[in-house]
Order: structure tokens, then C-alpha cells, then sequence
């Protein structure tokens, strides 16, 4: 009976497993978050990517701890669940290796992005998710089944396990993003898991050679993936494509060819956003022709102080600042580092040494927030913000539409850059946004952007509000509106939902 008390204190008084629950949960949360980056290059940073990570990690985390109270009443638990996370460790660390290939695979099937973003969580996240919630029961079991005082026990546990959650979420979307990007977080979670395994002593309960080696080997193996791992990442860093991760998502820079010239392509959260050509006397000429409809404000207007939401790689600021002398433009982009990538990749800073400063104004700011706080009027608004192919919701509003309006001079005009159908399913978020500027603006317009484009196409289309009369754009396409097209406001504001229906036309 005096030895049962001893071992029971000697285990009691052992941290080693609250180190575990700590760095594990830690490590949960923070792929949870580079979950997000993974996925976005290539279905977007939509409220539907973000419901099929959760869900998908919730329900593999539910799945992991019904295994995981199993493996607590067997026979050597903790090597049993040492073994698993060696699998996760592995799992975690190829996901860099193989992630972009086998989501590009995915989206190239065109089956939406809800059913797109589950299967790529599934792919992903389900098997180490699951793997990890295993490890929590075990713990629990040996250490409440241990204790003296259960409920002091049981409560520690938890709060361990929420502090861990707690840190891994500021320590992933403060820090290591920014600092060490997806991919190599990714590696660096396989590397991780490892000293944890180590620190389980999945080994004390095992006499067997056979289940000793067989470890050893596991561990070997997850040693090299890593290592594997971390090299391909920085290798990768040296062929050109240059991936950055941001508070406000993953930019990805590469050099391409667009009919047939030398170009380098700005791609977030799974568009093209932005291009400049790589000839010197052209960049600051137009890579993509369906901004140049932006120059549709000159027709009838006296247009000399312009602000641009949404600058991206700064392709349209460039063209304004370098063909209309004597012209201004305020460009408000809320991610100062897409700012510091335009100078430094997409020629912005040859353009501020070339023309200067005065003329092109730069603020890092929330576009709506911006113009709330601003007290100056522009002739000119154009908006072609978005993340992905999904608008800025909070610019396509109502409420957004009266803020717009009130920094625009008399006559003044506002321009959306809108991606969607006009008909069919395709077009409702195009629609809501007409019946919706209609309440604030006396004319709204929609210009065909590509000539070919059809009312099904889902392609870009400019809008056009203004109170002006005398203003009358050229070529302007019938809309057909109806009772069933919704007005947006900041209380409904289904932005995603009317995007995704393109996917369900007929």
C-alpha cells in the first residue's frame, strides 16, 4: 500500500505530460491557421473555406478523442499514442511538399468552393487532427486515475489545455506567419511533434525488441520528412515563385508569360489580382485591359483627384499617375506589406522616383474606413477590391454606397471593378449591387469589360454610379432586374453565397 501511495505521488508531481497537452494544443491551433493560407491561394479566403477547416478539425478532434479513450484502456497507451503522433509528425511535414499540386488538382474540377475547401481540409487536416485529439484521453485517464484530488486534476488539465489553444492562436497569427510563412510552418509542426514524443516516453512500457525497433524506425523516418521537408521549402524559395504571408492572407509572386510578353503575376487567396510587365519601357503600361475601362471617367467629366480601394500590386495607380499629367490619386490599400511588394517586385517605387510623391497619395487602411474618417472630396472614386474572386463585402452595401457618395464631388463618379454573370445564378451578386446603388445614386451603368463576354459569363463588368445626368457612357448593357434581387446592407450581406452560385447555374 506505501508504494502505491509513493508511485502515486512520484506521478502526480511529474509535468512532463502538461508540457505535452500545452505544446500539442498549441500546435493544434496553429494549424488551424495555416490551414486557411493553405487553402486560399486556391479557393479563396471566404467564410466557406474558414466552415470547412473548422468544421472538418472539430470533427477529426471529436473523432481523436472517442479513439483516443479507447487507446487509454489499453495496453500501453502512451505507445500506442507515441506511434500515432510520429504519423502525424510525417503527415504535417509532406503537406508543404504536396499541397499545391494536389489542391490545384482539386480546383481545377470546378465543383465549387464549399465542396472544394472540405475536401482539401479532409485531404489535409482530418488524419493529423484526428491523430492529435488521441493523445488528450490517455493523459487525462492516467492522471486523473492517479490523483488524490480528481477534480483539482481534472480541472488543471483543462485549463492547460485551453491556456495551450490560447497561446498557439496569438503565437501562430501574430508571429510565426508573418515571420516564418505557411510552408515552413508546416515543416516546422512535423519537427515539433517529435521532442513531444520523446518527452511522452512511449518506450517505458515496451519490453518487446519487436515494438522498440519498429519505433525507432518510425522515428527515424519523421526525422528525415522534416529534414526533407525544410529543405525543399528553401530550395523552392530560389526557383522565382516567391510566397509571402500577411495578416490579411498568402501573396504569391511569380514571373509568367500574357500574350505573349514577359510579365510577373500578383496572386492572393486564389486570383490574379495584379501584373506589370518586366520590359522596362512598359512597367507602368496595363497587363490586364479590363482596368483601362477605368479611364470611362474621363468622358464628360473634369476628373483631376481620384482615390483608388484596393491597390494590390499597384497596376492601375502606376498606368493613372504615368499617362495623365497633373493628375492626383489617393490609393488605399489595407495591407501595407502588398504595398511594400509593389515597390519592391511591381516597379512602384521607380514610379515615385520617376514622378514623385505628390501627385499619388499612399494610405494602408480599410478602404470604407478610410473614406468615413476622410474629409476629402474626389472627382473619382474607383473600387477594385477583393479577396480572390469575392468583393469586399463591406464595400458593397448600402450603407458603403452613402459613405461613397458623400466623398464624391458634385457630378462625381464611382467605378466597381465587379467579377460575375449578369443572368442566371451567376449574376445575383451583380444585380444586388446594382439594385442596391440604385437607393443612393440617381444612374448606375454596366459596362461590358471583354467584348466576347455574354450576359452567362462570369467575368468582370465595370459599374458606374453617379448623380451626374450629362453623363452618359457609351455601350452600356440592359440589366434586368427583379423582386427576387436582394438590396445589400450591413445587417445582409450574403456576398459569398451570391458569388457561389455560379457554380449551380443552369
Amino acid at each position: 500500500m506505501e508504494q502505491n501511495v509513493v508511485k502515486v505521488e512520484q506521478y502526480t508531481k511529474s509535468k512532463s505530460d502538461y508540457y505535452i497537452l500545452f505544446i500539442l494544443n498549441a500546435s493544434e491551433m496553429i494549424l488551424e491557421l495555416v490551414a486557411a493560407r493553405l487553402l486560399s491561394p486556391y479557393f479563396g479566403n471566404s467564410n466557406f473555406v474558414w466552415t470547412a477547416i473548422i468544421g472538418i478539425i472539430l470533427l477529426a478532434t471529436s473523432l481523436g478523442n472517442v479513439i483516443g479513450g479507447k487507446i487509454a484502456s489499453w495496453k500501453k497507451p502512451k505507445f500506442w499514442v507515441g506511434s500515432l503522433l510520429l504519423i502525424a509528425s510525417i503527415y504535417i511535414a509532406i503537406t508543404p511538399i504536396f499541397g499545391a499540386s494536389v489542391l490545384q488538382s482539386i480546383k481545377e474540377i470546378s465543383i465549387g468552393v464549399q465542396i472544394s475547401s472540405i475536401i482539401g481540409s479532409i485531404i489535409f487536416f482530418l488524419i493529423p487532427s484526428i491523430i492529435l485529439g488521441t493523445i488528450t484521453p490517455v493523459i487525462m485517464k492516467e492522471r486523473i486515475g492517479n490523483s488524490k484530488d480528481k477534480g483539482k486534476e481534472s480541472g488543471r488539465i483543462t485549463a492547460i489545455i485551453a491556456i495551450g489553444s490560447l497561446v498557439g492562436t496569438f503565437l501562430g497569427g501574430f508571429l510565426l506567419i508573418p515571420a516564418l510563412g505557411t510552408k515552413m510552418i508546416f515543416a516546422l509542426l512535423g519537427v515539433i511533434i517529435i521532442p513531444v514524443v520523446i518527452l511522452l516516453r512511449p518506450l517505458n512500457s515496451v519490453k518487446t525488441k519487436k515494438y522498440k525497433r519498429s519505433f525507432i524506425v518510425m522515428l527515424v523516418l519523421s526525422i528525415m520528412v522534416s529534414v526533407v521537408s525544410i529543405m525543399t521549402i528553401i530550395y523552392n524559395d530560389k526557383t522565382g515563385v516567391i510566397s509571402i504571408d500577411t495578416e490579411y492572407g498568402r501573396i504569391i509572386i511569380e514571373n509568367g508569360r500574357y500574350e505573349g510578353e514577359d510579365v510577373r503575376y500578383y496572386r492572393q487567396s486564389g486570383a490574379y489580382s495584379s501584373a506589370t510587365f518586366l520590359d522596362e519601357e512598359r512597367k507602368f503600361d496595363l497587363v490586364f485591359n479590363y482596368l483601362k475601362k477605368y479611364d470611362l471617367m474621363f468622358d464628360f467629366l473634369d476628373v483631376n483627384q481620384v482615390a483608388m480601394i484596393g491597390g494590390a500590386a499597384y497596376q492601375y495607380p502606376k498606368y493613372f499617375i504615368s499617362h495623365f499629367p497633373d493628375k492626383k490619386m489617393d490609393v488605399i490599400e489595407i495591407d501595407p506589406i502588398s504595398t511594400e511588394i509593389a515597390k519592391k517586385y511591381f516597379f512602384l517605387d521607380d514610379l515615385i522616383n520617376l514622378y514623385g510623391q505628390e501627385r499619388l497619395g499612399l494610405y494602408n487602411d480599410d478602404g470604407r474606413i478610410f473614406l468615413s474618417n476622410n474629409n476629402k472630396k474626389y472627382d473619382a472614386i474607383l473600387n477594385d477590391a477583393f479577396s480572390g474572386e469575392v468583393p469586399v463585402g463591406t464595400l458593397a452595401t448600402l450603407e458603403a454606397a452613402e459613405i461613397i457618395k458623400q466623398q464624391l464631388n458634385t457630378d462625381g463618379i464611382y467605378m466597381s471593378n465587379v467579377l460575375s454573370a449578369v443572368e442566371g445564378n451567376g449574376g445575383k451578386f451583380l444585380r444586388a449591387e446594382i439594385k442596391t446603388l440604385e437607393k443612393v445614386f440617381k444612374h448606375v451603368y454596366v459596362i461590358r469589360v471583354r467584348e466576347n463576354a455574354t450576359k452567362k459569363d462570369f467575368t468582370n463588368w465595370m459599374v458606374i454610379a453617379t448623380d451626374n445626368d450629362k453623363y452618359r457612357p457609351e455601350a452600356t448593357i440592359v440589366v434586368n432586374l427583379s423582386d427576387e434581387d436582394i438590396i445589400l446592407t450591413d445587417d445582409y450581406n450574403p456576398i459569398d453565397n451570391l458569388i457561389s452560385t455560379r457554380y449551380h447555374d443552369n
